[in-house]
């Protein structure tokens, strides 16, 4: 994970100011979060114990209206928290696009959730004629990351689930096609039954 783009958010005891701090940024116009270095985040990351199951949250998506995380059922999630002013992010859209453009006839949603305001992410959106919806929010889409049971957010964040919700793996910094590639093979083989649940989520994180 490069330290260029990312954001960082503590959600221990220890870590409330920071937390704080960061949501108050969010709402200050024209400002960006600060970066982490990497020993602090594969820290973060080896302590934290992620949800098991798809938590059940919503925002608003592009025209404004409240849509669940759930909307999408039967369905494996790749969900991607993202910010229009994050580089990493913008680099990983294109590759996404693509990605759900050759399985529009599997079951895989990827689905955006851009941590950033309004204006600026649906003129994004159209400029780069997103093929996967986008849900918006600031705090709120941050009290979404940390329903996955995560101690250390930074973006770009990407949570992976199974057909049946359940949490595959969550993966922080950038994403790369052989990343898209196993998730693919991982549910591939969940669906025939040659994987167990356990093995896909083993599978996923020893990539990491």
């Amino acid at each position: 994970m490069k330290q260029s783009g990312l954001i960082a958010l503590g959600l221990s005891a220890a870590a409330v100011a920071g937390y704080v701090s960061y949501r108050m940024l969010l709402s200050t116009p024209g400002t960006s979060a600060p970066a982490i270095s990497e020993p602090a985040a594969s820290a973060a990351r080896d302590a934290a114990e992620p949800a098991q199951y798809l938590p059940d949250f919503s925002l608003s998506n592009l025209n404004g209206e409240m849509q669940s995380i759930h909307d999408w059922p039967g369905k494996a999630l790749i969900i991607n928290f993202w910010a229009t002013w994050c580089p990493p992010c913008l680099r990983e859209i294109p590759l996404l696009k693509e990605f759900q453009e050759t399985r529009q006839d599997q079951a895989i949603q990827v689905i955006g959730i851009a941590v950033d305001r309004p204006d600026p992410v649906r003129a994004f959106v159209e400029s780069m004629a997103f093929n996967y919806p986008v849900l918006i929010g600031q705090a709120d889409a941050m009290d979404a990351a940390a329903a996955f049971g995560i101690d250390f957010f930074a973006l770009p964040f990407t949570v992976f689930t199974d057909t049946q919700g359940n949490v595959l793996d969550v993966h922080t910094g950038e994403l790369h096609a052989q990343d898209l590639e196993e998730l693919a093979a991982v549910l591939e083989d969940l669906g025939s039954g040659a994987s167990s649940l356990e093995s896909a989520r083993e599978r996923l994180a020893g990539r990491r």
